[in-house]
């Protein structure tokens, strides 16, 4: 087995309220230095090959390396290079990748650099789309596979990946909004999002405000989180503190969550419905207390399969599936369980291998 350890770009500290705790013990992921923007560098297992390899798996992939670039440090980005190294698992590929602390700036910087040492395919989980759309243009030129774990929809840029992870944000708003309406008290709503411009925020919001609007729910307060817990509580406590008759509280992930059922928990704040996005291994301890009803279900590994699974295809012969569906659904402490049996969020299996 070899690991192969590539270097990335300088990239700016990461900002304050990043939920680093989180990432380093739900995913065990050393994602590069984490204050400093580095990488994490693995390579396949030899166990039995994946379901989709053929017979000689052990020889697939051997003498290319296939990289992932996280958007940042939590736990949702740990699980969706579980996922990446779950498709890999039982192959000869070389896996590495980097982390650009939330900034599209970083991003393109440490995309370049990693096509710049030879990679043969990318996954990307993206800070932002046009960014993002702008490295894949660079991978495509140097014909590098790439695979977006995060799909904003149809675009211009689509003919540059190999294959997306489509996951259908606008309807996941939805969701959350029909839930709200069946099972929450009407009122003012604060919606904490993750971060404007990745192709993700925006969805949610357009499905949320449609179900939503003129139905006695009224978002006061919508503002960027970053993925960290600490931002996102701020916004909530000044939220309140605008607003102490808000009924509602709608953030777009597990991360974000996870900090604000623990600011309503310590503040004893009971009569506030809290809805969040995605899972991870914290969100469970909350969800069904008074401090976090339910979710929109959806697994981060499941992304990083489907896109990987796409690069594979490119660089083993075959014709990738462009659009693989992420399955989604509302889920609360009652059907939980039987949701990740079903599709898991995350492969702790394939932590230590991330390791640098």
């Amino acid at each position: 087995m070899r690991t192969r350890t590539l270097t990335s770009s300088p990239n700016p500290q990461i900002p304050g309220g990043l939920d680093r705790r989180g990432f380093l013990r739900y995913s065990s992921l050393a994602v590069g230095a984490v204050a400093a923007g580095g990488l994490l560098a693995a390579c396949g297992s030899d166990k039995g090959a994946s379901p989709s390899s053929s017979s000689g798996a052990g020889e697939i992939g051997a003498g290319k390396t296939i990289a992932i670039s996280l958007n940042g440090v939590n736990a949702y980005s740990g699980y969706v290079a579980e996922g990446v190294l779950k498709e890999l698992d039982g192959t000869a590929y070389e896996f590495a990748g980097v982390q650009n602390n939330f900034d599209s700036s970083t991003e393109l910087g440490n995309v370049q650099n990693l096509l710049s040492q030879g990679i043969a395919g990318l996954v990307v989980l993206p800070a932002d789309s046009t960014t993002i759309a702008r490295a894949a243009q660079l991978a495509g030129q140097q014909d590098v596979a790439v695979g977006n774990a995060l799909w904003p929809g149809q675009g211009e840029a689509d003919k540059y990946f190999a294959g997306v992870a489509s996951l259908d944000s606008v309807e996941g708003g939805r969701m959350i909004g029909q839930w709200l309406l069946d099972n929450a008290e009407p009122g003012k709503v604060i919606v904490v999002q993750g971060i404007v411009g990745q192709g993700f925020s925006e969805l949610i919001d357009e499905g949320l405000d449609g179900v939503l609007g003129g139905s006695g729910f009224e978002v006061v307060v919508r503002d960027q989180g970053f993925f960290a817990r600490d931002t996102a509580t701020k916004i909530v406590e000044s939220g309140l503190q605008a607003h102490p008759d808000v009924t509602a509280i709608v953030a777009y992930s597990a991360s974000m969550s996870n900090g604000i059922a623990s600011y309503l928990k310590s503040n004893a704040i009971e009569n506030i419905t809290h809805v969040s996005s995605d899972a991870d291994d914290e969100l469970f301890d909350w969800l069904g207390t008074p401090y976090l009803a339910a979710t929109r279900y959806y697994s981060a590994a499941q992304t990083g399969v489907i896109a990987a699974r796409a690069v594979r295809a490119v660089l083993e012969g075959g014709t990738p599936q462009f659009e693989g569906t992420v399955d989604q659904e509302i889920v609360t402490k009652e059907n939980a369980a039987a949701a990740i049996a079903k599709n898991p969020y995350r492969y702790a299996e394939f932590a230590d291998k991330a390791k640098i």
